[in-house]
């Protein structure tokens, strides 16, 4: 699987014919409004469907910010500048090959600085994952 970060995230089916030679699918959009993407990286995941990791950081549309109150968009203020605490996630996407659709299957918190991903590879030796 290749990855790259783009003004919306989108996932490209390489197959390959008959002759051997690969052609590429029509894109599959897996974008989320309001996002930055900061990284994304494709998975080891042996012969079950793709999946792909990535970096985000989801924010709130300015009328929120200004109507929300005392808490914003389900988030609660910052004690020293009033604004909501956002939080990083590391969010996975999952190709499935059936329905050729993708969908975001699970996100966990990240801290605030995480930067990039990195894949590590699985097989005979362990399961991979992400770092």
């Amino acid at each position: 699987m290749i990855s790259a970060i783009e003004k919306r995230k989108l996932v490209y089916v390489l197959n390959r014919d008959s002759s051997g030679t690969p052609t590429i699918a029509s894109p599959l959009e897996a974008h989320r409004s309001r996002t930055i993407t900061f990284d994304t990286v494709g998975l080891d995941n042996g012969y079950d469907n793709p999946i792909f990791a990535s970096l985000e950081f989801q924010y709130l549309d300015y009328d929120s910010l200004v109507l929300g109150g005392n808490v914003v968009g389900g988030k609660k203020e910052d004690e020293e500048d009033g604004m909501p605490q956002m939080e990083k996630q590391l969010a996975y996407y999952e190709l499935d090959l059936g329905l050729n659709h993708v969908s975001r299957r699970w996100a966990t918190t990240t801290h605030r600085t995480a930067c990039c991903l990195a894949a590590v590879p699985g097989g005979a030796d362990g399961p991979g994952g992400v770092l």
